[in-house]
């Protein structure tokens, strides 16, 4: 009975006393209806051939498998693929939001540097460990903030969150492909 009504107190008090920050738009590269990162780096040195194969080798070293990879393309220094992250946010009451984020990593090698593009990114959220994972891309997510009007196939939102909560999750997105990122430059360079 005690913890209950600590309990009680305690949600009572975070619902009385919190104070709604407005949460800042998400800084993410959000242009002509899509969310893509691209990103080119320098690698004095290194042949399209060196860098083509430590493209195909970072799929495998990050995801454990190269069953990820959809197109090689060696003539043109091409690797895409599949990637699955996980991502924390804060979601209400300071409470972990764990989702799994889903992306297509195109890595585009040539002499002395490449090119990253990270895109098709799709936030996976399962409520309830009894219910299915609901998928949403990020550029619902987005147009939702923006106030746009957002309907799957069946005719519903498919955005799991409020707009807060969405703001939190795509804020979050940068961190998490800023490792990306650095977990290919890493293999990419040899450092």
């Amino acid at each position: 009975m005690r913890k209950l009504f600590l309990l009680t107190f305690v949600l009572i008090s975070q619902i009385t006393f919190a104070q709604k920050k407005k949460l800042e738009m998400p800084n993410v590269p959000f242009k002509n209806g899509e969310i893509v990162y691209e990103k080119s780096y320098n690698v004095a040195g290194q042949s399209a051939d060196q860098l083509y194969s430590n493209s195909e080798s970072w799929f495998v070293k990050r995801y454990k498998s190269a069953e990820g990879i959809e197109t090689k393309d060696k003539p043109t220094g091409k690797v895409i693929g599949n990637g699955t992250e996980f991502l924390t946010f804060d979601g209400p009451f300071s409470t972990d939001v764990d989702c799994k984020v889903k992306m297509m990593i195109q890595i585009d090698s040539k002499d002395g540097g490449y090119n990253v593009r990270i895109y098709n990114i799709v936030y996976g959220y399962q409520s309830d460990p009894t219910k299915e994972r609901e998928f949403c891309k990020a550029e619902d997510m987005m147009n939702y903030i923006l106030g746009q009007k957002v309907k799957n196939a069946e005719g519903y939102n498919p955005v799991p969150f409020n707009k807060n909560n969405s703001k939190r999750a795509l804020g979050k997105l940068n961190g998490l492909i800023d490792n990306v990122m650095a977990s290919i430059n890493q293999t990419m360079t040899g450092k």
